[in-house]
């Protein structure tokens, strides 16, 4: 059992790494009989037609695309030079529910999450904005009728109503072990396991830098959904930053017995020290609401990877104890390289055995920007943008193998920030 109560503490003074920023760093914890080890978003086959929804960026500014196919993409999308595709002023990627898919279209400050769906000619169709004041990083659904999103302006999550798409309460969280000697305190990451949401609590310097300051390790705060309210908070030493930054790296982190393995940033070497807290994978078995004595550093069980800086980018769990992340190959020479150069590769893990090995006819990516994956038609989907070979691709395997093959080129619009699979409507 570990609680958390607030430490007034003084925290380090962290030396300002303002690019490493802009890459979106990119409690009763005892034994509960009620933690039902389910997973609401997992899709359920009920014989139902899907399509598809693009999600592209420029390099240079906000401005994206959304593009609709009522199959998988082909295997060269052009987004300007399709018919169905329509220009967004602000393209983040997000999260696919039914139908619809929901952009983050900031960060931070202002906006919010917005509703995306397609027309029956596939062209996407702006929906309602669920408006945040201060920018916010996730959204869950629990059910039809009931979700939860955060908003930065606020520690409390924020309740709405999926169908009609408005914010209908929130819970509150004036409880939470936050640390007001730090410039931020808010909620990055959202995951929901049967009645129960688990709450990922960024606590440090604001923007920017993204720099974790907590001298009690990732701090995770658990909530009865059955009542909307907070219960206590676990915390897990020698670790930091859990859960991922930003919606478009969020996928599925929870296997077959309902155990939550959670990824976590670490602290990159922004620490006044100079030592790296590296990027973990954490457990929460089912049943429970702590932290058991799993611990997983994917990068250390590859040959070649890098040995100084430690970092995931983008995590899925597909079944069987398999699991993809990226993991650093080499090191930076400047902090922006972990943007802006392909320094990262894919990898398949096992979380049971804890090994990690490299996906075969994947090139190095820049991992911290397009670290998303997918696991769609019982493949595998990885994300590769790669600026050295102009590679803006989808690469796809299946996860009985570990060999990969091109699938899709994205050309002319961007970089990749989203392939979302939503139920066709009614044609």
């Amino acid at each position: 059992m570990r609680w958390i109560k607030y430490l007034d503490s003084a925290y380090k003074t962290v030396p300002h790494r303002w690019l490493l920023l802009i890459l979106g760093l990119v409690g009763i914890a005892c034994a509960t009989d009620n933690a039902i080890p389910i997973n609401p978003n997992e899709r359920v086959d009920l014989g139902e037609e899907y399509d598809y929804m693009l999600f592209t960026r420029s390099s240079s500014s906000s401005n994206g695309f959304v593009t609709g196919f009522d199959s998988f993409p082909p295997p060269t999308v052009d987004a300007p030079g399709t018919p169905s595709t329509i220009a967004y002023p602000a393209i983040s990627g997000g999260v696919s529910f039914q139908n619809f898919v929901v952009n983050q279209q900031k960060l931070f400050g202002g906006s919010g999450y917005q509703k995306v769906s397609l027309n029956d000619d596939l062209s996407p169709q702006d929906g309602s904005i669920l408006e945040t004041f201060g920018g916010g990083s996730s959204i869950v659904f629990a059910h039809e009728n009931k979700g939860y999103y955060t908003d930065f302006n606020t520690i409390n999550i924020q309740i709405f109503d999926p169908e009609n798409y408005n914010r209908i309460g929130e819970i509150d969280m004036s409880e939470a072990p936050v640390n007001p000697n730090n410039g931020a305190n808010y909620f990055n990451d959202l995951y929901i396991r049967g009645n129960r949401m688990y709450a990922c609590l960024y606590t440090g310097r604001t923007f920017p830098p993204f720099i974790y300051e907590s001298e009690i390790g990732a701090i995770v705060c658990v909530i009865d959904l059955d009542t909307d309210t907070y219960i206590g908070s676990i915390n897990m030493p020698d670790t930091k930053y859990p859960g991922q930054a930003f919606m478009r790296f969020k996928s599925n982190v929870i296997d077959e017995n309902g155990d939550i393995y959670l990824p976590t940033q670490g602290g990159l070497g922004l620490e006044a020290s100079g030592e790296s807290t590296p990027s973990k994978i954490l457990r929460i078995p089912a049943g429970t609401d702590d932290y058991d004595d799993y611990e997983f550093i994917p990068q250390l069980e590859i040959e070649g990877a890098a040995q100084e800086t430690i970092v995931n980018a983008g995590f899925l769990y597909v079944g069987n104890g398999v699991a993809y992340t990226n993991v650093l190959m080499e090191e930076p020479t400047v902090d922006a390289d972990l943007v802006n150069k392909p320094l990262m590769r894919w990898a398949k893990l096992n979380l049971y055995e804890k090994t990690a090995e490299l996906v075969q006819g994947v090139p190095a990516n820049a991992g911290l920007t397009t670290g998303m994956a997918y696991n769609y038609n019982g493949k595998v989907q990885m994300v590769v943008y790669n600026v050295d070979e102009q590679i803006n691709a989808i690469y796809e395997t299946d996860p009985t193998t570990n060999v990969a093959e091109r699938k899709v080129d994205v050309v002319a619009c961007g970089v990749i920030y989203g392939l979302y699979e939503v139920l066709e409507p009614i044609r």
